[in-house]
């Protein structure tokens, strides 16, 4: 979905967040719709940040302006390594457990899981209509079914697979060990489109959508937002503990 932006004064800026006015309070919009002549069409959503640290043992929602903590959680087990999805899912993995979930937008709890089809889980995300999730045993990418976490499909990884997300347009993936890289790969046939370096020396988790790239960096210690254009760094912020190991959103 393209983004709606303003002008800031010097350059147009994605709108993050849309309130509305319900009488007593602002409430933060789910999103927005125009009338086409027949029916509605969702023109715009809300940016959301899912963050995991397999140090801290804990799920997070970032902030959009300034990557600051919203609200945390304790993870379903003891190593979160990858996490993604949107405002209406989150997708998570845990390398220990081996296992993929689905996690409550409102408070992190499990809603249901699944086993892993290949071990050491290292990065997931996705959002309400497909999941992308990778494996370093077995060096490769997948596409998971929605309703049940089974393989729609995989392919060899173009390197060290270390996250994973995107949406149903935009596949990241975050490589180290190899090249030090993030990649876009095709989410036709999970094939490598294009790749640059990534701003540290231990790439994690990769996610957002056509317009964003979230990315974390467990050397660093740093949560960033790169360009989708050439994966520069945007801006980054301290991770909020000593170990980020997956991020997405959109």
């Amino acid at each position: 979905m393209p983004a709606m932006k303003h002008w800031d004064g010097s350059q147009w800026k994605d709108i993050k967040a849309i309130y509305y006015w319900d009488g007593s309070s602002w409430t933060q919009a789910k999103a927005g719709y125009y009338w086409d002549g027949s029916q509605w069409v969702q023109f715009w959503s809300p940016s959301v940040i899912w963050h995991c640290d397999v140090y801290a043992d804990k799920i997070y929602e970032l902030s959009i302006s300034d990557f600051s903590i919203i609200r945390s959680a304790s993870s379903p087990a003891s190593a979160p390594t990858g996490v993604g999805g949107d405002t209406d899912k989150i997708w998570h993995c845990d390398d220990t457990a081996e296992k993929v979930y689905e996690l409550s937008v409102s408070d992190f709890s499990v809603v249901r899981s699944a086993s892993v089809p290949a071990n050491y889980a290292s990065g997931v995300g996705g959002d309400t209509d497909v999941i992308w999730y990778c494996a370093t045993a077995a060096n490769k990418v997948y596409e998971l079914s929605t309703s049940d976490f089974s393989v729609v499909k995989s392919a060899d990884s173009p390197g060290y697979p270390a996250g994973m997300g995107g949406n149903t347009n935009v596949i990241w993936l975050g490589e180290y060990v190899s090249y030090d890289r993030i990649y876009e790969l095709s989410p036709a046939d999970l094939s490598a489109v294009r790749y640059g370096s990534s701003p540290g020396p231990e790439p994690r988790g990769a996610g957002g959508d056509e317009n964003t790239i979230w990315h974390c960096d467990c050397d660093t210690d740093k949560v960033y937002e790169l360009s989708t254009s050439d994966f520069s760094v945007v801006r980054s912020a301290d991770s909020p503990s000593s170990d980020p190991s997956g991020i997405g959103g959109k």
